[in-house]
């Protein structure tokens, strides 16, 4: 088994040089930093957290929790805070609940012990309120937190802004009447029913504001595939005369374009297809996906470092940074 003083030497610097910087601490150049994490992975060197945690009351392990790492936006997610955890000197449990109220429930409570330094949580069907009584006082940050007094630090979804430069270049590209595939009213009980509405809600109102088509211009369907794939169905069937469709996310987009495709409907030429997210496939899809693309390792990076400055005690009101994003501009629309 690999020890420190392997990395040390691999990394050509002291041991205690090495020590530090596994531990996460600040003060070093960053090309010191990553010498040291490549020289970790290539002797595989793995820190005693047992060790680690009775020694210095902290393990050096951070819990992602994440609804399902079959849709490639958590998984994306995941992968960059796996990557910046890392280059911070943490290691990631990635804890997927499933999209289940009560497995959100018993995942929270599972990696709310000593072992676990601090959580990035991505909740969806658990309300904030909820949070201190299963996670009591861990250091915690959030994903798409849509309270208006929050009490954890979170990350939001760049939602007005993107949705505005969407509908903007659907206009600039000449389309004249836009429907938005998945926008609907969620209930209560739904997955994610207050991100989705939300994000619905700004959705329309861009679309709007652009001049490109009214509230009743939304295609209700599952936010999945096979979703995109029967909106797709809806839209032949009804006929309105949409030249373009925006799909609240890139899966919707992606079985839409398979939908219309088996239907005879040609992207971009007889409908165009504009996706939300930039997950990964879309580098891959043919036609490659006209979208959004929000900015996972920007993301990544204020998650983190805002959930270790909470470790390491740090006292500030509950902060919120919004995540950037880019304009994908494929051969879809």
């Amino acid at each position: 088994m690999a020890t420190l003083r392997d990395v040390a030497r691999e990394a050509g610097v002291s041991v205690a040089t090495a020590s530090v910087v596994l531990r996460g601490e600040p003060g070093f150049k960053p090309e010191t930093r990553d010498r040291i994490l490549k020289a970790a992975e290539k002797v595989h060197y793995t820190a005693n957290i047992s060790a680690r945690f009775l020694k210095q009351g902290s393990s050096g392990i951070i819990a992602f929790v994440v609804p399902e790492l079959s849709n490639p936006y958590f998984s994306d997610l995941a992968w960059a805070i796996s990557k910046e955890a890392a280059r911070q000197g943490y290691q990631t449990v990635v804890v997927q609940t499933n999209s289940s109220t009560e497995s959100e429930r018993d995942s929270l409570k599972r990696v709310s012990t000593p072992m676990c330094d601090g959580l990035i949580i991505n909740l969806h069907n658990i309300p904030e309120g909820e949070l201190q009584s299963l996670i009591g006082g861990h250091p915690a940050v959030l994903f798409e937190d849509y309270e208006d007094h929050p009490q954890y630090d979170n990350v939001s979804l760049p939602l007005e802004a993107s949705f505005r430069t969407a509908f903007a270049y659907l206009k600039q590209r000449g389309y004249a009447h836009v429907a938005i595939a998945g926008g609907r009213r969620f209930a209560a009980e739904e997955f994610a029913q207050a991100g989705r509405n939300t994000g619905s809600m700004l959705a329309v109102r861009a679309m709007i504001a652009a001049g490109l088509g009214e509230e009743s211009d939304t295609i209700p369907c599952e936010w999945t595939v096979e979703g995109g794939a029967k909106a797709a169905s809806t839209i032949v069937q009804a006929d309105l005369g949409y030249d373009a469709v925006f799909c609240m996310n890139d899966l919707i987009a992606f079985g839409l374009i398979r939908g219309l495709t088996d239907m005879g409907i040609r992207v971009p030429e007889d409908k165009a297809v504009f996706g939300f997210d930039g997950v990964s496939p879309t580098a891959y899809f043919i036609p490659q996906l006209s979208t959004i693309a929000v900015d996972f390792d920007g993301m990544a990076r204020s998650a983190v470092s805002m959930l270790i400055e909470r470790i390491k005690g740090g006292d500030m009101p509950a902060r919120r940074e919004t995540a950037g994003f880019s304009l994908i501009r494929g051969g879809s629309a």
